[in-house]
């Protein structure tokens, strides 16, 4: 087993100062390339590695960045539909973040609002083992968020829509749920007039912008929403959806022409119940999503919705971050993503 050693001993080896050690594992100038090349050949001979704890307790950064992610169901072992998206999420925040030489740690988050969680995370921040967070699915109400950014820690945050922070060091990247009129407009345009709105209030404040917005939508054509056809489940998920929608349909109230959901996932929980009730996609009843996740153009049948840049998204709120650990903003970064409709067939025309 070979033997540690420390940055003392490499010195002795290399026939330098401890110092210069530190300069070259550290990559500073001012070391003559010989003397690199000596030092470095000791480091790789003895497999040495600088202490870690030693470096934060010297104030240096940590050069890793934390990934925290809300999960809303961490029931059951197999692998859910829900999950294809929120991974594609956390890889593209992970390679982008290795590409820019940060380690990341990733963190699943089960209750925001939890003691034991709100201590691990801030307890990550205040001893320094992150040098900055991402933050995906937290409420903007979240008091942990506030209390990082209170506190001066760089905070960057997936999608969260209140527009009175201004903090440099909270970094925003969000969606544009203006594109929810979109829908309404390409429904109303189909001819639909009885439009029903599946979203959630329940965990993130997005969910009642939403449903503000889809209203919004139909006042601008002067149609008016039926109170029964505003459907809040209690997540964004498959599950959720199909719980709600279920309810619904077992009220025996009439069924609207279309149904606007809040993400592509939620939509096919709706699909589901409505083939089980052998009520047919489009001739019976017209269906919108949002996300346009890989899967729903695979849908039977394939479902009209609304695309929107996540990739854009994660690597400019991964880029910024890396940032603003570098140079320190001095005024807030916030960027909105708007979406494109993408037409396919699970939305029928009643004018024809």
């Amino acid at each position: 087993m070979r033997k540690t050693v420390d940055a003392l001993k490499i010195a002795q080896l290399a026939g330098v100062s401890r110092a210069t050690v530190s300069r070259v594992v550290n990559s500073y100038a001012f070391v003559k390339p010989e003397t690199r090349k000596r030092v470095l050949e000791i480091i790789e001979q003895y497999a040495y590695s600088p202490n870690f704890s030693a470096q934060i307790l010297a104030g240096k950064k940590s050069n890793t960045i934390g990934l925290f992610q809300v999960i809303t169901d961490c029931t059951g072992s197999r692998s859910r539909l829900e999950d294809t998206h929120v991974n594609f999420i956390m890889q593209q925040v992970i390679n982008t973040l290795m590409l820019a030489g940060f380690y990341v740690l990733v963190y699943n988050v089960r209750d925001t609002e939890r003691f034991e969680e709100k201590k691990k995370i801030s307890d990550m921040f205040n001893q320094s083992r992150i040098d900055a967070g991402i933050f995906i699915g937290f409420p903007p109400t979240c008091r942990l968020l506030e209390e990082l950014v209170a506190h001066g820690f760089i905070v960057g945050i997936f999608n969260h829509q209140n527009t009175d922070k201004t903090e440099a060091n909270r970094i925003v990247v969000r969606l544009d749920y203006a594109g929810i009129k979109k829908q309404v407009e390409y429904a109303v345009s189909l001819g639909h007039k009885d439009i029903m709105f599946i979203g959630s209030a329940a965990i993130r404040q997005s969910g009642a912008d939403m449903c503000s917005i889809f209203r919004e939508g139909m006042d601008r054509h002067g149609l008016a929403v039926r109170d029964e056809c505003i459907l809040s489940a209690s997540a964004f998920t498959k599950t959720h959806a199909r719980e709600v929608f279920s309810g619904f349909i077992e009220s025996g109230l009439p069924l609207p022409t279309c149904i606007i959901c809040g993400n592509d996932i939620m939509a096919l929980g709706v699909m589901e119940v409505l083939h089980e009730k052998s009520i047919r996609v489009p001739d019976d009843i017209s269906i919108i999503g949002s996300d346009d996740i890989l899967v729903s153009q695979y849908f039977n049948p394939p479902l009209t919705t609304m695309r929107y840049d996540f990739d854009g998204m994660i690597r400019t709120l991964s880029s910024k971050v890396v940032e603003c650990i570098d140079h320190p903003f001095t005024t807030q970064f916030v960027k909105t993503y708007s979406g494109e409709l993408v037409i396919r067939n699970s939305c029928k025309d009643l004018k024809h």
